[in-house]
């Protein structure tokens, strides 16, 4: 689309530049201001409804740590996995299981590298802003060097803006790629990003969060990463505006799963001034995680109140059963930490458990075996 086609609602306009012309877009904060339909203004409802019953519920079970951590990991591997790595769920817990002290030498293929960069990113990020940090350029940029630690291209800047133009490939074929603005033009742009931050936008908090991810994917500031920082930025605004008490809402896996639809929504924005479809399918996609993290919430409280009927003696199995949802993915040996029992007693409890059908020996080797709760997998996963 040439720059004479895009009509005057396109918040930006494209610039001539060889081999195809970059966008350019206007600074934050929109202007004219949005108008916010009906539709949209309940479908901010019912997400802050979805939402609302997740910090309800999430408040109320034993095992919250437990899913605050997992929901993190499943963000960080959906997030990966949007661009292109090929890395499972269990993949991260195994890692953390063989790694507990995070230990730096250990060899990492790059795939859950960048699984395992996304949650290092993520904690760090909402650590900042528990404490009182403000969503900065300087926290932007120390978050993208966490992203991109140990993954990067030749090429790419690591913790500042890019030096280079970037071409980003449509996934529709035969459409030209999308060109976001030169180098020189994104530090003005991402200053007026940070003042929008910083003043707490001018929509609701579910809204604006919508505008920011947009804004930021357009700018595409870094060589590389900016999808993943992108989605992560998300999550710690809405933190930031007090309006998830407890993150357990993650978007990753709802735009995995609408990939194309994802990418096209944010171009016809540019394009098209198609802010109505845009506000629609990011609310849609907050609404219906946060309703799938109430619903695996549920069930997991659910198998909770299962193992303390079934196993409500006082024997060592029992006890670990009715603790199962704390230790999802372990090795016979962390029992012996976990419960302060011999060695025997752990692999006497393993054993039980695994002929229940409660656990899953996963590694297939004879030495180093590395065992899941079943149950509890199948719900995260």
């Amino acid at each position: 689309m040439a720059e004479k086609d895009l009509p005057d609602s396109a918040p930006g306009k494209y610039v001539p530049y060889h081999p195809n012309p970059y966008y350019s877009p206007e600074p934050l904060p929109v202007e004219p201001k949005l108008e916010i339909s009906a539709q949209v203004h309940d479908l901010v409802s019912e997400a802050a409804y979805q939402i609302g019953r997740v910090d309800g519920i999430s408040s109320t079970v034993d095992f919250a740590a437990v899913l605050y951590t997992s929901l993190i990991r499943i963000e960080a591997v959906e997030s990966a996995r949007i661009e292109g790595a090929d890395v499972e769920y269990q993949d991260v817990e195994a890692y953390h299981t063989q790694n507990p002290s995070g230990d730096e030498d250990a060899t990492v293929e790059k795939d859950l590298k960048e699984a395992l960069n996304y949650e290092a990113a993520l904690t760090y990020g909402l650590d900042r802003i528990e404490s009182g940090e403000e969503i900065t350029l300087s926290l932007i940029k120390k978050l993208h060097s966490m992203l991109l630690e140990d993954v990067r291209n030749d090429g790419d800047v690591v913790g500042d803006f890019r030096d280079h133009m970037v071409h980003l490939t449509s996934p529709r074929p035969g459409k030209r790629p999308f060109v976001p603005p030169t180098p020189e033009g994104l530090t003005p742009l991402m200053q007026s990003l940070e003042s929008y931050i910083q003043m707490g936008g001018q929509y609701h908090p579910l809204v604006d969060a919508a505008i920011i991810h947009y804004y930021f994917e357009t700018v595409h500031p870094f060589s590389d990463g900016n999808g993943r920082l992108g989605r992560l930025l998300i999550i710690l605004y809405l933190a930031k505006n007090g309006y998830l008490e407890s993150p357990y809402i993650y978007p990753s896996a709802y735009f995995n799963r609408n990939k194309i639809e994802y990418v096209e929504r944010m171009r016809a924005v540019s394009e098209e001034g198609a802010w109505e479809e845009w506000l629609t399918f990011f609310l849609e996609g907050l609404r219906s995680q946060a309703e799938t993290s109430y619903e695996r919430t549920q069930q997991l409280r659910e198998l909770q109140e299962r193992y303390e009927k079934e196993y409500s003696g006082n024997t060592n199995t029992d006890k670990f059963a009715q603790q199962l949802l704390q230790y999802p993915y372990f090795t016979a040996p962390d029992l012996v930490d976990y419960l302060d029992v011999s060695r025997r007693t752990a692999y006497k409890i393993v054993d039980d458990l695994e002929a229940d059908g409660l656990l899953e020996e996963v590694t297939g080797k004879e030495r180093g075996k590395e065992y899941k709760a079943v149950e509890v997998f199948d719900i995260l996963s």
